[in-house]
């Protein structure tokens, strides 16, 4: 019997895959030239339109994705958004996509609906991929919307557990600012001076004011009036800082007073 016929047929397979791949592929660029342009609603089309014609193709899940992402970032239609996100989750599981998808998700639960509960169960299922490059910053989403959720304790494990881990940065940043206000609630206020000072020298401008205004307050709650005093000299002095440092020493400089006496001259 010869295999002339059957290579043939595999020969036409290829080619006629290969067309459909190059088809599928520009069809996808478009859709993102779209998209660059500014055309949501135009790139949301192609998108579907490319899913449609080969949804079990090499670039469905991409499509899927990126029609998802349009439709939260830039449309903020949020019902099509979370649709689109389980249609890819369902309908093409195990692809490159899927984790993407679920992280959009659960993003859209914790910071959009205010569903923490659901938002942890879709961060609990992308955390339990071992091939997660961003396993960190999706902990930190995770703590955050514990504490969201007014779980000071179960947050306050987790952010430990990130700060354990090692990380540095702008994360790092975050996760202290995070452990120092759970100290503050638990008016835990030592440990919060600890966990603020750690911040106070960071290269983010917005970080580094944010964790000297609440040492301040740390320093107040432990009537460490002096060292809250001079917290607040070392913000920067322009603009609405000036005079909101002006205002925050002049009172704590009264509650001072009323605390222990006037200071001698």
């Amino acid at each position: 019997m010869s295999l002339r016929p059957l290579a043939w047929s595999l020969f036409f397979l290829a080619v006629a895959t290969q067309a459909c791949n190059s088809n599928a592929l520009q069809l996808l660029e478009q859709a993102e030239a779209r998209w660059r342009e500014g055309n949501y609603e135009d790139a949301v089309r192609l998108n579907l339109l490319l899913y449609d014609r080969d949804s079990r193709g090499r670039y469905a899940a991409q499509a899927l994705l990126n029609a998802g992402n349009i439709y939260y970032i830039n449309l903020r239609q949020l019902n099509k958004a979370i649709e689109t996100y389980q249609k890819l989750l369902t309908e093409l599981p195990g692809s490159a996509q899927e984790l993407k998808a679920r992280e959009q998700l659960a993003d859209i639960y914790a910071n959009e609906l205010g569903d923490q509960t659901q938002a942890i169960y879709e961060y609990d299922l992308v955390l339990a991929s071992k091939e997660l490059d961003n396993r960190a910053e999706i902990q930190f989403r995770r703590a955050n919307a514990y504490f969201k959720l007014n779980d000071f304790d179960r947050a306050l494990r987790e952010f430990q557990t990130i700060e354990e881990g090692g990380v540095s940065g702008h994360l790092a940043d975050q996760v202290h600012l995070k452990i120092g206000t759970i100290y503050q609630i638990r008016k835990r206020f030592e440990n919060a001076v600890e966990s603020f000072r750690k911040v106070t020298e960071s290269p983010c401008i917005e970080c580094r004011r944010r964790a000297l205004l609440t040492l301040a307050e740390t320093y107040q709650a432990l009537y460490d009036f002096d060292n809250a005093i001079a917290t607040l000299h070392r913000l920067d002095g322009t603009g609405e800082n000036r005079e909101q440092i002006s205002r925050e020493i002049v009172r704590l400089m009264v509650k001072r007073n009323a605390v222990t006496g006037p200071m001698p001259e």
